[in-house]
Parts: structure tokens; sequence; C-alpha cells
């Protein structure tokens, strides 16, 4: 009868390595699956310190007004042009800094919109009016720079 007996039949040791494969490479699919549909955190810069906008509006609007009085300077600009370009560059930065559509107002409506900051930019345009639009110059151009930096400087 011992003819008869035979032992447990054996599995090759490829069929381990397959199985090992084959749950390896389950495992990695849910990971791989997982991680691309999580959802992943947006970059956000952080905020500018408080101030930092103003600053920056403020340097390039005293940059600008230089840059007018060194074309009059030289000649690239005509006196009024100057003029005008002071009062522009005055009246885009109220606009820059604090939304108020100063560049469309007239001085009537700069005096009358009550805001305490704009009592000093309705003074550069009353002070500006009679030579951009006057046959003469009553202010020199150094001394409107002057009183259109310090506008700019002191914004708040």
């Amino acid at each position: 009868m011992v003819a008869d007996f035979y032992p447990p039949m054996t599995y090759s040791a490829l069929w381990t390595v397959i199985a090992a494969v084959v749950a390896v490479a389950t495992v990695g699919w849910f990971v791989v699956v997982w991680a691309q549909t999580r959802r992943v955190k947006a970059f956000v810069a952080p905020e500018p310190p408080p101030g930092w906008r103003l600053a920056q509006l403020k340097g390039e609007y005293l940059q600008r007004i230089d840059e007018i009085v060194r074309r009059a300077g030289v000649g690239e600009l005509s006196a009024r042009q100057a003029y005008q370009d002071l009062s522009a560059a005055v009246r885009q930065f109220v606009r820059a800094a604090s939304g108020v559509d100063a560049p469309t107002m007239t001085l009537t409506e700069l005096q009358r919109t009550g805001l305490p900051a704009m009592a000093p930019v309705s003074d550069v345009v009353f002070r500006l009016y009679p030579v951009e639009f006057g046959p003469e110059r009553q202010v020199a151009l150094p001394e409107a720079a002057a009183v259109a930096r310090e506008v700019v400087a002191r914004w708040v």
C-alpha cells in the first residue's frame, strides 16, 4: 500500500513571485489613484505688509513728477504741457491710491468730495488751472512740482 501513497503536490516558486507582484501592483494602483484624486492645496502668496502698495505707488508717481520736470527742463515739453502732465499725474495717483475718479473730476467736484485727503489735491489743481488753461504762467514749474510731490508724499 505504500505504493499508492502520493506526496502533496508542490507549487512552483514562480507562482509565489507572481502573487507578490500582483499584490504589490494592486496596492500601488490604490496609492496612485488616491494620490491623483486628493485635493491639492493651491499656493497662495502671502499678503504684502500693510502700506506696501501705497509706498510703491508713491515712489512710482514721485519718479513720474521728477521725469515731467526733467523733460520740461530740457525742452521736451512745453510749459503748458508740463503743467497739464503734473495735474494728470496727481489726479491719476489719487485714483490709484484711493479709487476716487479724480482724473475725470472738475476742480469744483474735487472740492465737493468732502474727503479730507482731497483738500491738498484740489489745492494743487487750483494752483495749476490758471497755468494749464490761462494765457500766462503764474506758478514756477519747480514750485508746482514741489507741491505735487508733497501731495503724493503725504497721502495716507
